[in-house]
C-alpha cells in the first residue's frame, strides 16, 4: 500500500487540526478527514467513499453526496423498483474478499438504470487501512458516455446505416455460424440473394432520396417475412441477403423464395406515388451446393443474375438439376391437386407385430400416389407440397375415412381385433374442423373409436402445447388412442411430455437401424423404453430389418415392432392375406427373450379361469390355473411364477391369505387380487405390508386388466434386472477390489525394486568416481550422461562435462571414435599425456543403452 494510502487511513480514525466532516448525514461510525487529505478526495474526478471492515461507509467526498442525493430522489420519484443496479452481488462479494485481504483490486462496469435514464459507471475497489483496521477505498466514476460510443461504433462496424440490417461483414459472420451448426447437426440451409429489379432507373430519375426511403421500406418488407432463426443483412446498393437455416429440403426455400416474389410484386409508396419495382432471388443450398460461405454467396449472387436473365420478378436455383427439380415440383402440385377427384390416391398396410406374442396387433395406414405417368409416388414426394398447397387437410381426411372403413371390413371379415393407426399433419391437427373429421370417418365406417389410433411428431407438439393439449384430450374423450411418432428426433422434454394423452411412443428408424452396432444408439433407445414404460407408455418400433435389432429390441422390453424384418407395407388385399394366414413372427425369433413370461391365474370358479385364460392367451404368456390356495402353492412349488392373481373369496384360505404366505417363500412374484368382494381393512394391511402388488376389482375392463398384467410383468423384469445388476456390481466389485490389491502388490514391488536399483546406480557410480582413471558415459543420442572428475579435469578444464554432447566437448578423433561404435581403440596425446581411449557399447549383458569411453595412461597398457 502506498504512502498516501496509509496517511489516509490512518487519518480518517483520527483527531488533527482542522478537521473536515465529509459525511453530510453525520451517520454513525463517520470519520473525520484532515483538511489536506479532505482536498485531495474532493478535487478527484469520481465519486469516493471510504469503508470500515464491516463495509461501513465512513467518509465520502463531495462527488459520493451527490451521487447518493440522485439515488435517493429516484428512489422517491420511482419507488424501489424504478431504480435498479446490476451486478450488487458480484460487487458485495468481491468487496468483501478485498476488506479480508484475500483480493490485491478490482474493477468492472456497471449498469445503472431507471424508467427514464440508463448510467454506466466504472467501479475501483483497493484495500485501505482506516484506523488501524482493515477496510476499503471505493471510486466509480460515469462512463456512460464511453460505453454510449463504443455502442455505437459496434452499431457501425456490425450494422448497414441506411436500414438497420446486418452488414456484410456481420451478415458474414452470422452465416460461418449457422454453416458450422449445419455441419454439426446435418441440417440444411439456403441463402437468397435478393435484388431489386429497377432500382437503378428509380434511384437515377427521382433522386437518392427517394431511393434510400425505398430501401428502407424494402428491407422492413424482408424482415416482416423472416422467422426468427432467419438472417436479413444488407450487403450495399440494392443487395439483400436471407439465411433461411434448419431445412427439411430445398424445395422449402423454392416456398420463401414464392412467397417474397410475391410481396415484393406489391407497390411501394414513396415521393407521393405508387412504385413497382419488384425483385429477383438466386438460391444456393448448404450442403447440396457448397459447404463454405464465401462459395453459397457467389453461386447464390450468380442464380440470381440468371434469374434476371430469364426475365426477371423470378428466383432461381445454383445448378440446373435443381432448377429442373423445381420445375418437376411445380408440375407435381398441379397433378396433385386433380389426384383426389380421380381416385388416384390409395393407402398401403404395414403391420405391428407383438414383441410377447409374434402376432399381428395392428397396422399403419401409409398413403401412396397411383401418377397416372409416374407409377407410384411415395409420400416423401409429395406430402410437402401436399402441406404448402394445403391439400393436406383434405387428403388427411380422405385417409382417416379409408384406413376406418378397412379396417372395419378386416373385423367383420373375421380377421381379430387389430387396431389402424393414421399419420396426422400439422395443418390437420390445427384444423378447428378436426374432431368433426375423426367421428365422421368413425360413424361412416361403423369402426370402435378403440381400434384407432392417430399419430403425431414431436415438433408438433410443440408448436402450441396449450392448445394441442386441448385438442389432444377431445379425441381421447371419443376413446381414441394417440402416439407419438419418430420419438427421440424431436425437442421435446420429457417432463413436456408427460403433460400430453399419450398412449405409446414409436422410436424412429435412425436410432433401430443401428442399434446392434452403435452403443449410443443402444442406450437412447434402451432409454427410451424405459422412460415411456414410466409413463405408462407403449413403445413401438420402427425399421427393424435384422433379427440381431428385434433380439436386442425384445431383450429390452420393446413392446411392439414394425419393419421389413415382418413386412413392407403392403396394398390392403396382400395385408389381408397376412392376416388370413395368420403370420407371426416364429419362435426362434421371439426365443431371445430370456423365457416366457410366466403368469398364475387362482380362482375357485371355473368359469372366471377359463375367461381370463381366452383374454390373455393373445398376450404370449405361459398360463397355470389353480382353484385354490394350496393349489396355487403347488403350482409355485413346481414352476417359476412371474405374476400371480388371485381371487380373494375362496374356500379353506382367502385370496391375502394365500398371497401372505406366497411373500414370505417367493418374494420376487408380483401379487394381484382380483376379486369382486371388497374386504377392506384385510387388503389395506395386504397392502400395506407388501404382499399385494395391486387390488383390481370384478367385472373387469379387459383392456384396463391386460394393461395392469402388462405393468406387473415389467415390473417384475425391471425388479429382476435390478437384482441381477446389483449381483453383478457385487461380483465386479469384489473382482475390482481383487484386481486393486494385486496392482498394489506389482506397483510395491516395482517401488521395491526401483529402490535397490537406484542404491546400485549409486554405488556404481560412486565406484566409478573413485576410479582413478578419466571415463565418460555417453547415450544414444551422443549426449555425456556420466563423467567422473578424471575426465572434466582432462577434458572439460575443470567444467563438467555432463549433460554436453560429445561433438561439443570431445576432440575430433575422439568423437569419431564414439560414432564408429565398433568397440576398437586410438591412441590419443593430451596436456603431455598419452592415452589409449577405447569405446564400448553398452547393453550386451544387460538393458543398458549408450557407450562407455575409458582412458588408459600408455605407460599402464599392457
Amino acid at each position: 500500500m502506498n504512502e498516501a494510502s496509509e496517511k489516509i487511513g490512518a487519518a480518517a480514525g483520527e483527531d488533527g487540526d482542522a478537521p473536515r466532516d465529509l459525511d453530510p448525514a453525520r451517520a454513525p461510525g463517520a470519520r473525520r478527514l484532515p483538511d489536506d487529505v479532505a482536498d485531495v478526495l474532493e478535487a478527484l474526478p469520481a465519486n469516493v467513499a471510504l469503508l470500515d471492515r464491516t463495509g461501513r461507509i465512513v467518509a465520502v467526498n463531495g462527488g459520493w453526496r451527490r451521487f447518493a442525493d440522485e439515488s435517493a430522489l429516484s428512489l422517491a420519484t420511482h419507488g424501489i423498483g424504478g431504480c435498479y443496479i446490476e451486478a450488487a452481488g458480484e460487487a458485495a462479494d468481491c468487496l468483501r474478499e478485498v476488506i479480508a485481504g484475500e483480493r490485491a483490486d478490482f474493477s468492472f462496469v456497471f449498469s445503472s438504470h431507471s424508467e427514464d435514464r440508463q448510467c454506466w459507471f466504472r467501479a475501483y475497489f483497493a484495500p485501505l487501512r482506516v484506523a488501524g483496521e482493515p477496510g476499503a477505498l471505493v471510486m466509480h466514476s460515469d462512463v456512460s458516455e464511453a460505453v454510449a460510443a463504443e455502442q455505437r461504433v459496434f452499431q457501425l462496424l456490425h450494422y448497414d446505416s441506411l436500414t438497420g440490417l446486418p452488414n456484410r461483414a456481420f451478415f458474414l459472420d452470422r452465416l460461418r455460424h449457422m454453416l458450422a451448426q449445419g455441419q454439426r447437426y446435418h441440417r440444411k440451409l439456403a441463402v437468397l440473394f435478393i435484388d431489386l429489379d429497377r432500382f437503378k432507373v428509380i434511384n437515377d430519375t427521382l433522386g437518392h432520396q427517394v431511393g434510400d426511403e425505398l430501401l428502407q421500406q424494402f428491407g422492413r418488407r424482408l424482415s416482416a417475412a423472416c422467422r426468427a432463426s432467419d438472417t436479413l443483412g444488407r450487403f450495399g446498393g440494392d443487395e439483400f441477403v436471407m439465411i433461411l437455416p434448419d431445412l427439411r429440403n430445398g424445395q422449402e426455400a423454392v416456398a420463401v423464395a414464392r412467397k417474397l416474389i410475391g410481396l415484393l410484386a406489391e407497390p411501394f409508396r414513396a415521393a407521393g406515388q405508387d412504385l413497382y419495382v419488384g425483385a429477383s432471388i438466386g438460391v444456393a443450398v448448404f450442403p447440396d451446393d457448397a459447404d463454405d460461405a464465401d462459395t453459397l454467396l457467389r453461386y447464390a449472387d450468380t442464380a440470381m443474375f440468371r434469374a434476371k436473365d430469364l426475365g426477371r420478378g423470378g428466383w432461381q436455383f445454383h445448378t440446373p438439376v435443381m432448377n429442373e427439380r423445381a420445375l418437376e415440383r411445380l408440375h407435381l402440385e398441379t397433378d396433385l391437386r386433380h389426384a383426389l377427384e380421380r381416385n388416384e390416391f390409395e393407402l398401403h398396410y404395414q403391420p405391428k407385430v407383438s414383441c410377447a406374442s409374434g402376432e399381428i396387433v395392428g397396422f399403419e395406414a401409409l398413403l401412396r400416389w397411383n401418377h397416372p405417368t409416374r407409377g407410384l409416388v411415395f409420400p416423401a414426394d409429395f406430402i410437402a407440397s401436399l402441406e404448402e398447397s394445403g391439400l393436406i387437410v383434405r387428403v388427411g381426411a380422405w385417409v382417416l375415412e379409408a384406413a376406418c372403413r378397412q379396417l372395419a371390413l378386416w373385423q367383420q371379415a373375421g380377421f381379430g381385433r387389430t387396431d389402424v393407426s393414421v399419420n396426422l399433419s400439422a395443418r390437420q391437427l390445427e384444423d378447428p374442423h378436426l374432431i368433426d373429421t375423426v367421428r365422421t370417418a368413425l360413424d361412416v365406417s361403423g369402426l370402435e373409436a378403440a381400434s384407432l389410433e392417430l399419430e403425431l411428431t414431436e415438433s408438433m407438439l410443440m408448436r402450441n402445447a396449450e392448445q394441442i393439449i386441448a385438442t389432444l384430450g377431445e379425441l381421447r374423450r371419443l376413446g381414441i388412442r394417440l402416439s407419438v411418432d419418430d420419438f427421440g428426433t424431436g425437442y421435446s422434454s420429457l417432463s413436456y411430455l408427460k403433460r400430453f394423452p399419450l398412449d405409446a411412443v414409436k422410436v424412429d428408424r435412425s436410432f433401430v437401424q443401428d442399434i446392434t452396432a452403435d452403443p449410443d444408439d443402444a442406450s437412447i433407445t434402451r432409454a427410451v423404453i424405459t422412460m415411456a414404460h414410466s409413463l405408462k407408455l407403449k413403445v413401438v418400433a420402427e425399421g427393424v430389418e435384422t433379427d440381431g435389432q428385434l433380439s436386442l429390441l425384445i431383450a429390452n422390453q420393446c413392446d411392439e415392432i414394425q419393419g421389413y424384418l415382418f413386412s413392407p407395407p403392403l396394398p390392403a388385399a396382400a395385408a389381408a392375406g397376412l392376416l388370413e394366414m395368420r403370420k407371426r413372427l416364429s419362435e426362434e425369433q421371439l426365443r431371445s427373450q430370456q423365457r416366457q413370461r410366466v403368469l398364475l391365474l387362482v380362482d375357485d370358479e371355473e368359469n372366471i379361469l377359463a375367461s381370463l385364460r381366452r383374454l390373455l392367451r393373445r398376450d404370449g404368456y405361459r398360463i397355470l390355473v389353480a382353484n385354490g390356495g394350496e393349489q396355487g402353492l403347488e403350482q409355485l412349488a413346481q414352476n417359476e411364477v412371474d405374476v400371480i392373481i388371485s381371487d380373494q373369496r375362496m374356500p379353506a384360505m382367502t385370496g391375502v391369505e394365500f398371497l401372505r404366505r406366497v411373500k414370505t417363500i417367493y418374494p420376487n412374484t408380483v401379487r394381484i387380487v382380483l376379486s369382486g368382494y371388497t374386504e377392506l381393512q384385510s387388503i389395506t394391511d395386504a397392502i400395506n405390508e407388501g404382499a399385494i402388488y395391486k387390488f383390481l376389482t370384478k367385472p373387469w375392463d379387459d383392456e384396463q386388466l391386460r394393461a395392469n398384467i402388462e405393468e406387473a410383468f415389467r415390473h417384475k423384469e425391471l425388479a429382476d434386472d435390478n437384482r441381477r445388476l446389483n449381483h453383478d456390481v457385487q461380483i465386479a466389485n469384489k473382482e475390482l477390489a481383487h484386481a486393486n490389491q494385486q496392482l498394489r502388490s506389482v506397483l510395491d514391488e516395482k517401488q521395491r525394486q526401483l529402490a535397490r536399483d537406484e542404491a546400485s546406480l549409486d554405488i556404481a557410480q560412486e565406484i566409478l568416481q573413485q576410479v582413478s582413471l578419466p571415463i565418460i558415459g555417453f547415450d544414444n543420442d551422443g549426449m555425456i550422461v556420466f563423467a567422473n572428475r578424471e575426465a572434466d579435469l582432462l577434458l572439460g578444464g575443470g567444467v563438467p562435462l555432463l549433460g554436453s554432447f560429445a561433438e561439443e566437448r570431445l576432440p575430433e578423433r575422439l568423437n569419431g571414435l564414439l560414432l564408429a561404435k565398433d568397440g576398437g581403440g586410438i591412441d590419443w596425446a593430451a596436456d603431455g599425456g598419452r592415452w589409449r581411449v577405447s569405446c564400448r557399447t553398452m547393453g550386451e549383458t544387460s538393458r543398458s543403452r549408450g557407450s562407455l569411453m575409458l582412458f588408459l595412461a600408455r605407460e599402464s597398457a599392457p
